[in-house]
């Protein structure tokens, strides 16, 4: 019977030991930076956005090949392959932005209204 309590209570002191001792942050979390805060972005007031981040694709030309016979003598019979000729880039476009609510321009276009469906053709 007193081992068994024994047993017990050791059980349950290093249950209780084992969670309230890790206050640490591991390496991952350190690295994450989780308790740094980003800095305070003070915008002007509306409207004032003047460039856009505005991703360029990449430009891929796309030459054949033509049928030719190999120095091994193999006979190669063409094909079509891509070529990256430049690769995918962000730039900065300088956009036209509508003045806030002082101006006469909206923020945002008005909502286009749906059309009717258009009836079919009746059958005599």
């Amino acid at each position: 019977m007193k081992a068994s309590i024994l047993t017990l209570l050791a059980c349950l002191s290093s249950l209780v030991l084992g969670c309230a001792i890790t206050p640490s942050k591991s390496l991952l979390e350190e690295r994450a930076g989780y308790d740094v805060k980003p800095p305070s972005l003070k915008l002007a007031g509306a409207g004032s956005v003047k460039y856009v981040p505005t991703r360029v694709p990449e430009q891929v030309i796309v030459p054949w090949l033509h049928a030719k016979e190999l120095p091994s003598k193999d006979y190669f019979w063409g094909a079509w392959i891509s070529v990256v000729v430049a690769p995918e880039t962000w730039e900065m476009k300088q956009v036209e932005a509508p003045k806030g609510a002082k101006g006469k321009a909206p923020r945002t276009p008005a909502k286009p209204r749906p059309q009717a469906p258009k009836e079919a053709p009746r059958k005599p």
